[in-house]
């Protein structure tokens, strides 16, 4: 398996010196309550299977 390029820096003066990219789309906003009906139903989920399991 070889690279395009290599992984280190042929020059310790040119490490990094690459400009930066603008990121072309924007990050998805987090909904809370999608996370929150995820949690719980997780949540559900385990409690009943460890009471079966015990039970």
């Amino acid at each position: 398996m070889s690279f395009s390029r290599p992984a280190f820096a042929l020059s310790q003066h040119r490490f990094g010196r690459r400009p930066a990219r603008a990121l072309s789309a924007p990050a998805p906003q987090s909904n809370f309550g999608d996370d929150l009906r995820l949690f719980a139903a997780t949540f559900a989920a385990g409690f009943l299977f460890v009471s079966i399991l015990i039970g």
